[in-house]
């Protein structure tokens, strides 16, 4: 099931338990264990599953969902700690790879069949180690889904995933 799957790629251990998923009861856990952003992940299982010909074709709807936007982290030579969270930054920093799809896969993009939602602002200093700030993760978050911007794009991306106009 959708939720599932939605559930089994946000199960970062620090906030979430794990998710048995499947007739087998699959365990799953924290996507950063293997890819941060798994999108090239899941377009090569594609590939393997439907042949690399015309995948863009075949594609209705490709959903990826951020973990916010991070910001800008100057390499601080001021100590061991800064370098090594400087490193910590760029290691789980997703949004590159998120840009590096779009624009390899730009007839997904502009074909309205790629949908990124990620929280612009507000979650740029909380950490995946942060569960106690758990409320103001979900007060930024619903602000940036109910912006008009999101909300007419998370409707065409229902409308896309139906494969209607609304």
């Amino acid at each position: 099931m959708i939720w599932q799957a939605c559930q089994a790629t946000l199960a970062a251990s620090s906030f979430f338990d794990p998710i048995a998923v499947g007739r087998f009861g699959e365990e799953f856990v924290d996507g950063a264990t293997g890819a941060n952003n798994p999108v090239w992940q899941l377009w090569d299982q594609a590939k393997q599953l439907w042949g690399p010909q015309l995948l863009e074709g075949r594609v209705k709807c490709l959903v990826s969902i951020g973990t916010g936007i991070p910001s800008l982290t100057p390499f601080g030579a001021d100590s061991q700690q800064d370098i090594y969270k400087t490193l910590v930054a760029i290691a789980t920093e997703t949004e590159v790879t998120a840009e590096q799809f779009r624009r390899e896969q730009s007839l997904l993009d502009s074909t309205q069949r790629y949908y990124r939602f990620n929280v612009v602002r507000g979650l740029e200093d909380i950490g995946l180690e942060e569960a106690k700030k758990a409320k103001e993760m979900a007060a930024v978050t619903r602000r940036y889904t109910n912006s008009q911007e999101v909300q007419q794009q998370m409707q065409a991306c229902v409308s896309s995933s139906a494969g209607g106009d609304g």
